[in-house]
């Protein structure tokens, strides 16, 4: 697989971390990603063990339909704001929005 993600995030606040979700082409061609929607990502969110969301859960996306090639070395990347989170121990794992790429996925655990 020649796409592969990588996960890192920020603090933006007390209660806010910044997640820093992006996707490279390590192989030496260019690969297509195509998106169905509006929706380029999806995570879901847990604190202590517990489920708490899922970004996708409960709305709408635009319907567009975009393919995006990504050249050799080039990458794709994407800020993600979670705010309001309650303290514990959280963990999040994101992916692309792309049934293509099921595996382009990336998690990371973090204390607030």
């Amino acid at each position: 697989m020649s796409l592969e993600a990588k996960l890192t995030y920020s603090e933006s606040g007390p209660d806010s971390v910044m997640l820093h979700f992006v996707v490279e082409n390590t192989g030496g061609s260019s690969e297509k990603v195509t998106f169905r929607s509006g929706q380029r990502y999806d995570y879901i969110l847990y604190r202590d063990g517990a489920r708490v969301e899922q970004f996708s859960e409960g709305k709408m996306f635009t319907m567009i339909y975009e393919e995006i090639m990504v050249g050799a070395g080039q990458e794709l990347s994407f800020d993600i704001p979670l705010k309001n989170l309650q303290s514990g121990h959280h963990k999040v794992m994101v992916w692309l929005a792309d049934s293509d790429w099921p595996g382009v996925r990336d998690r990371l655990e973090f204390d607030i």
